[in-house]
């Protein structure tokens, strides 16, 4: 792939109602707290997933918090707890994402209290697709490839993911750049999946701040290498939460759009 970063096997990020799952290991009696959340210029509801990390030697999914107080408010006054929805799912009913306001929530479980922000920045519109047909090879399956454009805006320090679905299906793969190569010139990735005439592909542009590009590139790498006992856990992984617990709230713009393969 072109001037991408790609990370595997990482569930994709929520765009507003949908939930995102991460699942963390952490070594046997080690116990966390997990906060996942995701505010978009979308339409909501958004939501905010609060759960315990699992045990080393444990598999499945992340025992959710039933009994979280859950409060999510932007830098305009707006403020709102989230409705629990169960399995430590909690929802918004009236917050409403705006690109230049800032959000925040605040999360507390048995007297602690867990906080974050993130800015709702602007992201650049995916104006055209191409399709590029490549031969098999030691790196490459056979099929059509796609490329994607967009202008990217001057001044360095931005950054993105895409969430990509093929035929209605989502990709477990995440992509992220940043803005070293594209800074103020117009972006041209290329999307490594091979595709067959007739395909339909959705691709979703996200703008992220720079605790969101730092803990999607992390978590994906541990994600990619973890395999074995001698592995380092993802408790590693950079988190914007305050208080020591685990995960990431953020806010994103986010940009669609839409091509069938001919």
């Amino acid at each position: 792939m072109k001037n991408i970063l790609l990370f595997f096997s990482l569930i994709a990020l929520p765009l507003a109602g949908c939930e995102q799952v991460i699942d963390y290991e952490l070594e046997q009696g080690t116990e966390k707290i997990v906060i996942e959340g995701l505010v978009t210029d979308q339409p909501g509801p958004y939501t905010v997933r609060v759960s315990r990390t699992l045990g080393y030697l444990q598999n499945g999914r992340t025992p959710g918090i039933a009994d979280a107080e859950v409060t999510n408010s932007d830098d305009k006054g707006h403020s709102e707890v989230l409705q629990a929805k169960g399995e430590g799912i909690y929802q918004t009913s009236e917050l409403v994402g705006t690109i230049g306001n800032t959000y925040f929530f605040k999360v507390k479980v048995n007297g602690q209290e867990y906080t974050s922000q993130s800015y709702l920045k602007p992201v650049s519109i995916l104006d055209s697709v191409t399709y590029k047909f490549k031969e098999k090879n030691a790196e490459t399956d056979e099929g059509y490839y796609a490329t994607i454009y967009f202008q990217e805006p001057k001044g360095k320090g931005d950054y993105y993911r895409f969430n990509i679905w093929v035929n209605e299906e989502p990709e477990d793969d995440i992509v992220a750049i940043n803005d070293e190569v594209y800074d103020g010139n117009y972006g041209d990735p290329e999307i490594d999946i091979s595709l067959k005439k007739g395909d339909k592909l959705r691709v979703e542009m996200l703008s992220l701040d720079r605790a969101g590009y730092d803990f999607l590139r992390v978590l994906g790498t541990m994600q990619y290498y973890t395999g074995g006992p001698f592995d380092a856990p993802p408790s590693n992984a950079p988190s914007n939460i305050s208080n020591g617990a685990i995960g990431y709230f953020g806010a994103s713009a986010v940009t669609i759009i839409n091509s069938t393969v001919k």
